[in-house]
């Protein structure tokens, strides 16, 4: 289970509970997590690229932590691609991506992977990232296993929730070099086979 991680709330009495810069600034933090990493960046960094009032940032997210946290929050490195017939081909398709290097969304969470240390506002992002994106994948990869009749217990699911979580880690945190589709159906296999 992941961290409670606030959404950007303004820091002052009266303001608006949506911050109308939010969604443009969130996404400019990506891009340049993805561009640059972590060193380097700033609150005023971000509001120049996004074109919006340094003030209004700081006064929004309070701390570059926190509007990093909130941002890497709101990028799942997985994501459920449907049915594909099968656990295993569901799967497959889960990972089919990693035949690439890591995407923006990637490169920015494992930026912050990097970073995080004892910031718990970033570690939250990033757990929000990984860890609760692959238990919802799992959620909706598990329901279609038992409406299909295949085997997929409560112990079995947080089974390869668990493997599959640690392989997600293993890919972000290892900045991810493309895995051959040999390689990835290898990996389904494994975890499907214990």
């Amino acid at each position: 289970m992941s961290l409670p991680i606030a959404t950007p709330t303004p820091m002052h009495l009266g303001a608006p509970a949506v911050a109308p810069v939010g969604t443009p600034v969130l996404a400019t933090v990506v891009q340049l997590l993805a561009e640059r990493g972590w060193h380097g960046l700033s609150l005023a960094l971000v509001a120049d690229r996004a074109g919006v009032d340094p003030v209004e940032v700081e006064r929004t997210w309070g701390s570059l932590p926190a509007l990093v946290g909130a941002a890497v929050a709101g990028v799942p490195v997985v994501v459920d691609r449907g049915d594909a017939g099968s656990t295993a081909a569901d799967l497959l398709r889960v990972v089919e991506h990693w035949g690439r290097p890591l995407g923006r969304d990637e490169l920015a969470v494992a930026a912050v992977a990097e970073a995080a240390g004892g910031d718990r506002r970033l570690r939250a992002g990033v757990e929000v990232a990984v860890t609760d994106a692959v238990q919802e994948v799992m959620c909706a990869v598990a329901a279609r296993a038992r409406r299909r009749g295949e085997p997929m217990g409560p112990a079995r699911q947080q089974w390869v929730t668990a493997v599959l979580g640690g392989v997600v880690w293993d890919r972000i945190t290892g900045r991810g070099r493309p895995v051959p589709a040999a390689r990835r159906a290898e990996l389904v296999d494994s975890i499907l086979a214990a």
